[in-house]
Protein backbone atom coordinates (compact mmCIF):
# COMPACT_ATOMS: atom_id res chain seq x y z
CA UNK A 1 0.00 0.00 0.00
CA UNK A 2 1.01 3.49 -0.93
CA UNK A 3 1.82 6.09 1.68
CA UNK A 4 -0.50 8.71 2.01
CA UNK A 5 0.37 12.69 1.68
CA UNK A 6 -2.06 15.39 1.82
CA UNK A 7 -1.27 17.66 -1.12
CA UNK A 8 -0.29 21.19 0.12
CA UNK A 9 -2.78 23.45 -0.99
CA UNK A 10 -1.72 27.00 -2.78
CA UNK A 11 -5.25 28.40 -3.20
CA UNK A 12 -6.86 30.72 -1.13
CA UNK A 13 -9.40 29.31 1.53
CA UNK A 14 -12.71 28.25 0.21
CA UNK A 15 -14.08 30.41 2.09
CA UNK A 16 -12.69 33.63 0.98
CA UNK A 17 -14.82 35.42 -1.79
CA UNK A 18 -18.81 34.87 -1.80
CA UNK A 19 -19.94 32.42 0.83
CA UNK A 20 -23.03 31.21 1.90
CA UNK A 21 -24.10 32.39 5.71
CA UNK A 22 -26.61 32.52 7.84
CA UNK A 23 -27.42 34.77 11.10
CA UNK A 24 -26.58 33.02 14.20
CA UNK A 25 -27.09 36.23 16.58
CA UNK A 26 -27.34 40.27 16.63
CA UNK A 27 -25.23 42.67 19.19
CA UNK A 28 -25.68 45.83 19.73
CA UNK A 29 -21.74 47.68 20.86
CA UNK A 30 -22.65 51.20 20.16
CA UNK A 31 -22.33 52.21 24.09
CA UNK A 32 -19.40 50.38 24.23
CA UNK A 33 -17.45 52.97 22.15
CA UNK A 34 -17.66 57.21 22.20
CA UNK A 35 -16.58 57.09 18.56
CA UNK A 36 -19.36 54.83 17.02
CA UNK A 37 -23.49 56.12 17.37
CA UNK A 38 -24.62 52.72 15.19
CA UNK A 39 -21.92 49.49 16.00
CA UNK A 40 -24.12 46.56 15.21
CA UNK A 41 -22.03 43.17 15.25
CA UNK A 42 -23.86 40.24 13.05
CA UNK A 43 -22.32 37.03 14.18
CA UNK A 44 -22.75 34.85 11.02
CA UNK A 45 -22.47 30.93 10.03
CA UNK A 46 -20.68 30.27 7.12
CA UNK A 47 -21.63 26.65 4.93
CA UNK A 48 -19.48 23.66 5.51
CA UNK A 49 -17.57 25.53 8.30
CA UNK A 50 -17.22 24.77 12.33
CA UNK A 51 -16.34 28.12 12.62
CA UNK A 52 -19.11 31.33 12.48
CA UNK A 53 -17.52 34.97 11.53
CA UNK A 54 -18.64 38.09 12.38
CA UNK A 55 -19.78 41.25 10.71
CA UNK A 56 -20.32 44.66 12.01
CA UNK A 57 -22.17 47.52 10.89
CA UNK A 58 -20.57 50.50 12.20
CA UNK A 59 -20.20 54.48 12.33
CA UNK A 60 -21.02 57.97 13.30
CA UNK A 61 -24.01 59.33 12.20
CA UNK A 62 -23.85 63.26 10.38
CA UNK A 63 -26.03 65.56 12.71
CA UNK A 64 -27.09 68.94 12.60
CA UNK A 65 -26.70 71.91 15.42
CA UNK A 66 -29.58 70.45 17.15
CA UNK A 67 -28.26 67.23 17.58
CA UNK A 68 -30.90 65.72 14.99
CA UNK A 69 -29.70 63.12 12.70
CA UNK A 70 -29.10 64.17 8.65
CA UNK A 71 -27.39 61.37 7.09
CA UNK A 72 -23.93 59.15 7.31
CA UNK A 73 -22.84 56.57 5.45
CA UNK A 74 -23.63 54.08 8.33
CA UNK A 75 -27.06 54.71 7.81
CA UNK A 76 -26.89 53.59 4.21
CA UNK A 77 -24.82 50.48 5.20
CA UNK A 78 -27.38 49.94 7.92
CA UNK A 79 -30.38 49.96 5.69
CA UNK A 80 -29.19 48.00 2.83
CA UNK A 81 -28.69 45.50 5.53
CA UNK A 82 -32.08 45.73 7.57
CA UNK A 83 -33.35 45.24 3.84
CA UNK A 84 -31.76 42.15 2.71
CA UNK A 85 -32.78 40.75 5.92
CA UNK A 86 -36.38 41.77 6.03
CA UNK A 87 -36.38 44.56 8.51
CA UNK A 88 -38.44 47.46 8.81
CA UNK A 89 -36.88 49.13 11.72
CA UNK A 90 -34.85 52.15 12.13
CA UNK A 91 -33.69 55.60 13.90
CA UNK A 92 -35.95 58.45 13.94
CA UNK A 93 -33.84 61.89 13.34
CA UNK A 94 -33.36 62.16 17.29
CA UNK A 95 -30.91 58.42 17.00
CA UNK A 96 -34.13 56.47 18.71
CA UNK A 97 -34.69 53.26 17.29
CA UNK A 98 -38.21 52.85 16.38
CA UNK A 99 -40.02 49.55 14.36
CA UNK A 100 -42.00 50.39 11.09
CA UNK A 101 -45.08 51.56 13.30
CA UNK A 102 -43.38 54.00 15.49
CA UNK A 103 -42.54 51.41 18.37
CA UNK A 104 -39.78 52.24 20.51
CA UNK A 105 -37.13 49.58 20.71
CA UNK A 106 -34.87 49.61 23.90
CA UNK A 107 -31.91 47.49 22.38
CA UNK A 108 -31.64 46.95 18.66
CA UNK A 109 -29.71 44.00 19.60
CA UNK A 110 -32.35 42.07 21.12
CA UNK A 111 -35.10 43.27 18.69
CA UNK A 112 -33.06 41.63 15.81
CA UNK A 113 -32.19 38.41 17.21
CA UNK A 114 -35.93 37.85 18.02
CA UNK A 115 -36.62 38.13 14.83
CA UNK A 116 -34.04 37.62 11.85
CA UNK A 117 -31.91 34.86 13.18
CA UNK A 118 -31.87 31.63 10.63
CA UNK A 119 -31.78 28.26 10.76
CA UNK A 120 -29.07 27.70 7.90
CA UNK A 121 -27.49 29.50 5.58
CA UNK A 122 -30.01 31.74 3.71
CA UNK A 123 -27.51 34.37 2.48
CA UNK A 124 -24.50 35.06 0.40
CA UNK A 125 -21.95 37.62 1.78
CA UNK A 126 -18.01 38.80 0.38
CA UNK A 127 -15.48 37.69 2.70
CA UNK A 128 -11.49 38.66 2.25
CA UNK A 129 -8.53 39.10 3.93
CA UNK A 130 -8.52 43.42 4.26
CA UNK A 131 -5.58 45.11 3.61
CA UNK A 132 -4.12 45.66 7.54
CA UNK A 133 -2.57 49.15 8.61
CA UNK A 134 1.32 48.91 8.97
CA UNK A 135 2.65 46.44 11.31
CA UNK A 136 -0.69 44.95 11.73
CA UNK A 137 -1.46 41.43 11.14
CA UNK A 138 -4.25 40.21 8.32
CA UNK A 139 -7.96 39.15 8.85
CA UNK A 140 -10.56 37.88 7.12
CA UNK A 141 -13.46 40.76 6.99
CA UNK A 142 -16.79 40.22 5.69
CA UNK A 143 -18.35 43.21 3.97
CA UNK A 144 -21.55 44.08 5.58
CA UNK A 145 -23.94 43.42 3.30
CA UNK A 146 -26.26 40.35 2.34
CA UNK A 147 -27.54 38.95 -0.73
CA UNK A 148 -30.07 36.25 -1.09
CA UNK A 149 -28.87 33.08 -2.68
CA UNK A 150 -28.42 32.70 -6.88
CA UNK A 151 -27.17 33.12 -9.50
CA UNK A 152 -28.34 36.69 -10.07
CA UNK A 153 -28.05 37.78 -6.84
CA UNK A 154 -23.92 36.44 -6.75
CA UNK A 155 -23.54 38.67 -10.39
CA UNK A 156 -24.94 41.39 -8.57
CA UNK A 157 -22.66 40.89 -5.21
CA UNK A 158 -19.70 40.35 -7.34
CA UNK A 159 -20.28 43.53 -9.62
CA UNK A 160 -21.00 45.39 -6.17
CA UNK A 161 -17.35 44.07 -4.90
CA UNK A 162 -15.92 45.56 -7.58
CA UNK A 163 -17.01 48.77 -7.76
CA UNK A 164 -16.32 49.07 -3.89
CA UNK A 165 -12.51 48.04 -4.82
CA UNK A 166 -12.74 50.20 -7.59
CA UNK A 167 -13.78 53.01 -4.77
CA UNK A 168 -11.20 52.13 -2.55
CA UNK A 169 -13.94 51.14 -0.11
CA UNK A 170 -13.05 47.38 0.07
CA UNK A 171 -8.94 46.89 -0.01
CA UNK A 172 -7.54 43.53 0.16
CA UNK A 173 -4.57 42.16 1.38
CA UNK A 174 -1.93 41.13 -0.86
CA UNK A 175 1.05 38.92 -0.79
CA UNK A 176 3.58 41.14 0.98
CA UNK A 177 1.16 41.79 3.47
CA UNK A 178 0.95 38.33 4.42
CA UNK A 179 3.44 36.44 7.10
CA UNK A 180 6.41 34.84 5.01
CA UNK A 181 6.72 30.99 5.54
CA UNK A 182 9.44 28.46 5.44
CA UNK A 183 9.92 25.92 2.96
CA UNK A 184 11.54 24.06 5.66
CA UNK A 185 8.92 22.08 8.22
CA UNK A 186 9.12 22.97 11.68
CA UNK A 187 11.21 19.53 12.54
CA UNK A 188 13.84 19.92 10.15
CA UNK A 189 14.56 24.01 11.42
CA UNK A 190 14.58 22.55 15.10
CA UNK A 191 17.37 20.07 14.15
CA UNK A 192 19.10 22.25 11.97
CA UNK A 193 19.67 23.67 15.47
CA UNK A 194 21.18 20.95 17.68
Amino acid sequence: MAIFKPEAKSTPSGFLGPIEVGIIGFTDRSGEYDWSDIFIEVELSVKNSEYSNKMSILGRLDKDANGDIVGGSVLNRMYKFFEAIGCNAGLNVKGKWEDEHGNEIENIGDYLNQRFTTKGEEYQAYAYKKKPKPGKKVYTEIYPRLYPLGESATKQLLDDVKWLKGKGVIKEADASDMPQQSDTPLADNALNNL
